[in-house]
C-alpha cells in the first residue's frame, strides 16, 4: 500500500511539472508573438539590425540592473561555457534573421513558419538529448506542420523569398532551445539569460554605428527598450 501511494504521488507530481511547462512554454510563444509584433512595426521606423541591437543592449542592461554579477558572481560561472556561448550565437543569429523576415513577410505569416519549431526540436532532440518521440506526438507535429505549408503555400511564385530567412532563423531557434534544455541541466536560468543578453550585445555592437538612427519620438524609444523585457522574459520562461 505505501508502494502504491507513493508511486501515485510521482504520477501527480510529474503531471504537475508538465503543466507547469506547458503553462511556462505558452506564456513564452505569447510574449515571442508580441515581440515579433513590434519588431514588425519598429522595421518601418528603422534597420532591422538597430531593432536586433535594442533587443540585446536593453536586455543587457535588464539583467545588470536585476542581477547584478558584481555581487551575485556565480552568475558568471558556467559549467558548460562553450555550450553557452553556441547557445548565444544561435539566438543572436535567430534574431537577426526573424527581425529582417519581417520587413517583407505579414506577421501571419512569419509567425506560420516560425511555429515549425516543434518540428525543428522533434528532429534534434533525439540524436542531441536521446529524448525521442513516439507516433502519436510525430503525427501531431506533422498536422501542425501542414497547417504551416497551407498558409505560406511554398512553391513557385507562392512563397516570398524573405520566408527562406524566417526559416533559417526558426531553424537556429531550434537548435538554441536544445541546447538551451542541455545547459539547464547545469546552469542556472540566470547564467543562461546573462550570457545570451551579454554576448548579444557584444555581438551587436560593432553594427551599430553603420545603421544608428535617433527614435522619431519616445513611443519608438520605448518600444526599443520594450523588445529587450520581451527578449529576456520569453527565454527565460523557455
Amino acid at each position: 500500500m505505501p508502494h502504491t501511494t507513493t508511486r501515485a504521488t510521482e504520477i501527480a507530481h510529474q503531471r504537475r511539472q508538465r503543466l507547469i511547462g506547458i503553462a511556462l512554454m505558452c506564456a513564452a510563444v505569447a510574449l515571442f508573438a508580441v515581440l515579433d509584433t513590434m519588431a514588425k512595426y519598429l522595421n518601418t521606423q528603422m534597420d532591422s539590425l538597430q531593432i536586433a541591437w535594442a533587443r540585446y543592449t536593453s536586455a543587457f542592461v535588464l539583467t545588470l540592473i536585476v542581477a547584478n554579477p558584481l555581487t551575485h558572481r556565480d552568475l558568471l560561472r558556467s559549467a558548460s561555457p562553450k555550450l553557452q556561448i553556441v547557445r548565444s550565437l544561435l539566438l543572436v543569429a535567430s534574431t537577426v534573421l526573424n527581425f529582417l523576415a519581417l520587413r517583407w513577410l505579414q506577421l501571419d505569416e512569419a509567425l506560420s513558419i516560425i511555429f515549425t519549431f516543434p518540428f525543428i526540436v522533434a528532429i534534434a532532440s533525439g540524436p542531441m538529448l536521446g529524448e525521442w518521440l513516439g507516433w502519436r506526438r510525430w503525427c501531431a507535429i506533422c498536422f501542425g506542420f501542414g497547417g504551416v505549408l497551407l498558409i505560406t503555400r511554398p512553391g513557385f511564385g507562392g512563397m516570398h523569398p524573405a520566408a527562406l530567412l524566417s526559416l533559417a532563423a526558426t531553424v537556429c531557434y531550434g537548435l538554441y532551445a536544445v541546447i538551451t534544455r542541455i545547459v539547464s541541466r547545469v546552469d542556472s536560468n540566470q547564467t543562461s539569460l546573462f550570457y545570451a543578453n551579454c554576448i548579444g550585445a557584444l555581438v551587436m555592437l560593432p553594427v551599430i554605428p553603420f545603421v544608428w538612427q535617433a527614435p522619431a519620438n519616445w513611443v519608438i524609444a520605448l518600444m526599443l527598450m520594450g523588445t529587450g523585457v520581451l527578449g529576456s522574459l520569453g527565454p527565460f520562461f523557455l
